[in-house]
């Protein structure tokens, strides 16, 4: 199910920018290009953050309590931790481009109307 949703925040985006663009209006278009890159490094941040205060550290066998509020929260801390990984090699790249594009058009589309 989370690699479900690290796909949809991945590949929605860029997809609604490329067939829908027209029909959204430039601040929309702007935090569509912003969310993979927004997904992934918010969901790595707190998997370092969950790390840490959920006391995960583990000891020399790695045995640990990764206890939050009573719940086990090792599999949510595994996941925040992975993300790193979408983060560094797919989320800032893709961002960096949509977000890219979506300025070219946008000073085109103002070039255009003046």
């Amino acid at each position: 199910m989370k690699l479900l949703i690290l796909a949809l925040a991945l590949f929605v985006p860029p997809m609604l920018l490329f067939w829908r663009a027209s029909r959204l209006t430039w601040p929309v278009r702007y935090l569509l290009a912003v969310i993979p890159a927004a997904y992934t490094g918010i969901g790595w941040q707190l998997g370092s953050w969950g790390y840490t205060y959920a006391n995960c550290q583990g000891g020399a066998k790695n045995l640990q309590d990764c206890l939050a509020g009573g719940a086990d929260v090792i599999a949510w801390v595994g996941h925040g931790l992975f993300l790193v990984i979408p983060f560094l090699f797919f989320g800032v790249p893709l961002s960096l481009w949509c977000l890219i594009d979506t300025a070219a058009k946008h000073i085109g589309h103002f070039r255009s109307a003046c």
